[in-house]
């Protein structure tokens, strides 16, 4: 032991001043300049020197010195120092007065730290003292031996301060999450964190932004429900968080004085809405930055410190997960079918450019099949149902319509009475006839009573005369009435409006179709009647009923084209092969696709072109 003590310090001088230093709460690069300043001034040495050897290494490491790390008034190298340097790490104090004719006339005390570091790790402090007598020595070295566990101290007060820290962060992020964890959607979850950010840690605003593709996009903002993406403030907001995440660390301004991070972004950021500081958190899911939480603060002097950054950086790795779930999950199932494709894409294709060369693949792959894998091909044609039999029915004589039982869409009975002309006028006419009839046999009675042969035979003959008149009343009587020929449906003649107008003799008034054979009537374009040369095949679709095809078989082609307004056309001829649907009526019309020989998907898409370079370049 070293019973003295320097002049002028007393020993609860020197306990206190250790003290200080145990309990320092800065950081390590802080402590040892200041632990050098303070044992160099309590043992009144010329200088101090902290030093350093790692495990396997034979050359020791400046840490720090006191008052210039780069002089130091006594010798710290050669056999002498290392044997001095072995006893102080085997007895924990080591002192050497200096050799005579030293360049220093100064003794070396060296002293061995606790440090708490790594297992094999020797740290020494070395203090010069001037004179190098033995007294001097005796004193420092007394001084010294109090201050050999500071270090130790230092790092077990730090450890427990960053355990109640640690603590308090767990807990606070329990609180952030039991304030998310009421929300399921992910904008609902965002909102209720950068809220609970804003309000625990004094922000004037906090934003998430969340990565879609290979940018950054703010997608919650404290205190706003709403806001435009296309707003410059926004776009700053942006471009900060993309450098938070393409460098993986958080970023602060003004910046901590061990920071080397670039920080351009978010000081462009903070310059331009007037910020005292800004702090960015990557939020990390499977190592890759997926999102960016970035705090702001508008007061002057409220800077973020390196406890705010750990803070955040536990509720971040807490949330990040299922933040990370609900925007895969909470989404169109169209993007997320995209996204669990890329996803899987990537696992072979690599991460970088998946979608084209996916898209470069499956080209290639569409571009074979439609070269060489025939599918099958159809025509397409319009169509329109015809009956076998369609009976017009004229107006048999001059007269005025009566009456009218049916309409078009009616289906009708042989027999069932359609529509009758107003008979009052024929009555009239058959009355007359009679009547003139029976004039012309009286005079006939007479000239036979009288034997006037002549008068006779021109009474017979005027009796015949009246009597066709009234066969002919009689024919149009019966006429009058007009009645269905046969089973079938009325496909034209709507007269409800026409009743008591006038008609004359050959006036179609009404049609009746047969329900029975009827007969599928296509269409096709000239261009394409030589592709269905062959077809035996047909399937039509009718516009009133899409969802129901039915499949007709060709039973022939009429030889000759007809001109219609959109160009030449053949008509094609076909029945159908199932039995006819209730609702069927002539006149339906609709789509037909021609069975045709098997094409590939190229020649599909090209012939026409083809066909009309070859009209115009004749090749």
């Amino acid at each position: 032991m070293y019973p003295l003590l320097p002049s002028g310090v007393s020993l609860p001088d020197i306990l206190a001043r250790l003290e200080t230093c145990r309990l320092f709460a800065g950081s390590p690069r802080e402590f040892w300049p200041l632990f050098a300043r303070t044992c160099g001034q309590l043992a009144e040495a010329s200088g101090a020197r902290v030093l350093l050897r790692t495990p396997g290494s034979t050359e020791w490491r400046l840490v720090t010195g006191w008052p210039d790390a780069r002089t130091f008034p006594a010798g710290m190298s050669g056999p002498a120092f290392e044997a001095l340097a072995e006893q102080a790490r085997r007895e924990g104090i080591a002192a050497s007065m200096g050799a005579s004719g030293h360049e220093f006339n100064a003794g070396l005390i060296l002293l061995a730290l606790a440090s708490g570091e790594r297992e094999g790790e020797v740290c020494l402090l070395a203090a010069a003292i001037q004179p190098g007598t033995q007294e001097r020595l005796a004193a420092a070295g007394a001084v010294l031996r109090l201050a050999a566990d500071t270090p130790l101290l230092y790092q077990r007060q730090r450890q427990l301060e960053r355990a109640k820290r640690d603590v308090a962060d767990y807990a606070a992020a329990l609180e952030v999450l039991a304030a998310t964890n009421v929300h399921t959607r992910f904008l609902s979850v965002s909102m209720a964190l950068v809220n609970e950010l804003s309000s625990r840690h004094r922000c004037s605003r906090v934003s998430l932004g969340w990565r879609e593709g290979t940018i950054i996009r703010v997608k919650a903002v404290s205190g706003t429900d709403k806001f435009e993406r296309r707003m410059e403030v926004v776009q700053r907001l942006e471009a900060a968080m993309e450098e938070a995440a393409e460098q993986d660390e958080e970023i602060t301004w003004p910046s901590w004085a061990d920071s080397d991070a670039i920080r351009r972004d978010h000081e462009a950021y903070a310059a331009a809405e007037r910020l005292a500081a800004v702090l960015s958190v990557p939020l990390r899911v499977d190592g890759n930055p997926t999102g960016v939480l970035t705090l702001e603060r508008g007061d002057e002097g409220a800077r973020f410190t390196e406890d705010d950054a750990l803070a955040l950086r536990v509720v971040a790795d807490q949330i990040a997960r299922r933040l990370d779930d609900l925007h895969r999950n909470d989404r169109w199932f169209g993007v997320r079918w995209a996204r669990e494709t890329r996803t899987w894409l990537a696992g072979f294709l690599g991460p970088k450019q998946t979608w084209i060369k996916a898209g470069a693949l499956a080209g290639a792959a569409l571009l074979l099949f439609s070269l060489f894998v025939p599918l099958p091909y159809r025509v397409n044609a319009n169509f329109i149902v015809r009956a076998e039999e369609l009976l017009h029915l004229p107006a048999p004589y001059e007269g005025y319509l009566a009456s009218v039982k049916v309409r078009p869409g009616d289906l009708v009975r042989s027999g069932d009475l359609l529509l009758s002309l107003d008979m009052s006028d024929l009555y009239v006419e058959r009355a007359s006839a009679l009547a003139e009839r029976q004039r012309y046999a009286s005079e006939a009675e007479r000239a036979e009573a009288d034997k006037k042969l002549a008068d006779l035979r021109a009474a017979r003959a005027a009796f015949a005369q009246a009597q066709a008149r009234v066969d002919l009343v009689d024919y149009r009587l019966k006429r009058a009435e007009m009645r269905a020929p046969f089973d079938g449906v009325v496909v034209d003649g709507d007269l409800r409006e026409r009743i008591g107008a006038p008609v004359k003799p050959g006036d179609v008034l009404m049609k009746v179709s047969r329900l029975a054979g009827l007969y599928v009537e296509m269409r096709v374009p000239e261009r394409d009647v030589d592709l269905i040369a062959a077809s035996r095949e047909a399937e039509v679709a009718f516009t009133t009923r899409p969802e129901d095809t039915f499949t007709v078989n060709v039973e022939r082609i009429e030889p000759a084209a007809q001109v219609e307004r959109e160009g030449n056309v053949f008509v094609v001829r076909g029945l159908l092969t199932a039995d006819r649907p209730d609702w069927m009526r002539p006149g339906m019309s609709g789509v037909a696709k021609v069975e045709s020989e098997p094409r590939t998907l190229a020649w599909i898409a090209t012939h026409r072109l083809t066909d009309f370079l070859r009209l115009k370049l004749w090749w």
